[in-house]
């Protein structure tokens, strides 16, 4: 059977698009003899990844990315519904995630599989809960942000103190600061000078300081002997013969003191003499006339004393 050139010339054509879609396949990772599993996740913000970024689980490449679809929501806000293809010999619960990451500095973005135990098993057309991790590059910059903005208000600090600086330093204030330094280097060399004749006097041993310190030794040994004195005296007191004197004295107090009250309540014949009005001038006018009485006698002799040798009585 012959064909014609036209019939040759199509069949080159068909097989040459054939070769040319399983070759773009090929190049785009997809395999045509294999059926995958698709899922779907939702981002906000995919980061750079693109159709044909690879797809793994715990580092062994399982499938890759289809398509990147964007929509935009009920409130107008713009996400990403991200489309991949993953080989049907795994299977993992519905409850993991897929996460967008950059797994080197250079590297473009990729996805893998997060794995979660336990659950349902994720089922072709599923949607899987999206996840992101910042890069390197990334994460250095949401870190160097914050330090940038508190090394710009530190800075900010440092130029209003050295503006004040500035101000504080002025003409005046550094000859006032200059006098200050000044006053201070001369009290210094005050200080040292006093410290020199100090250690000079005390090198020297001055019979002036020796003298006192001898002084000062005798009284504390003065001080010492009037110690050990007292010393031994407090040892020699009897303590217990002390307290019973005490104890006495305090009892002779207290008779005195009832002897006391009852003279001041006219008790005895001190206290009738002292609270009896009557006896009192009985006794000041007995005491009077006696007093009268020895006058007269002085006075008068011969009127009370008589005195005769023959015994015969003269009657002045």
């Amino acid at each position: 059977m012959k064909f014609s050139k036209e019939l040759k010339a199509g069949l080159i054509a068909l097989l040459a698009i054939v070769g040319f879609v399983i070759l773009f396949q090929f190049m785009k990772g997809r395999s045509l003899f294999t059926t995958d599993n698709i899922f779907y996740a939702k981002y906000d913000n995919v980061e750079g990844l693109a159709q044909s970024s690879p797809v793994s689980i715990n580092g062994l490449k399982v499938g890759q990315v289809d398509k990147i679809i964007p929509q935009t929501g009920a409130d107008g806000r713009l996400y990403f519904i991200v489309k991949i293809t993953v080989d049907d010999n795994f299977e993992f619960s519905k409850n993991s995630s897929l996460e967008i990451f950059e797994p080197g500095l250079m590297s473009g973005k990729e996805m893998r599989v997060n794995l979660v135990y336990g659950g349902p098993t994720a089922k072709d057309g599923d949607t899987l809960k999206g996840a992101f991790k910042l890069g390197m590059m990334n994460s250095l910059s949401s870190q160097v942000g914050p330090v940038k903005d508190q090394l710009q208000t530190v800075l900010h600090r440092v130029d209003s103190l050295m503006a004040n600086a500035n101000q504080i330093m002025n003409a005046q204030n550094r000859e006032e600061i200059k006098i200050l330094l000044h006053n201070l280097n001369r009290t210094v060399g005050a200080l040292e000078n006093t410290a020199g004749s100090v250690n000079r006097l005390v090198g020297n041993n001055d019979p002036k300081l020796q003298r006192v310190l001898d002084e000062a030794s005798m009284t504390m040994k003065s001080g010492k002997v009037t110690l050990d004195k007292y010393g031994n005296l407090a040892e020699s007191i009897d303590t217990k013969q002390l307290n019973q004197t005490i104890a006495n004295l305090d009892q002779t107090v207290g008779q005195l003191n009832k002897v006391v009250a009852g003279i001041d309540r006219g008790e005895g014949s001190l206290g009738k003499i002292m609270k009896d009005d009557q006896l009192y001038n009985n006794l000041n006018s007995a005491s009077t006339n006696l007093n009268s009485l020895i006058e007269d006698m002085k006075a008068n002799p011969k009127r009370y004393i008589n005195f005769s040798v023959f015994g015969k009585n003269n009657k002045d």
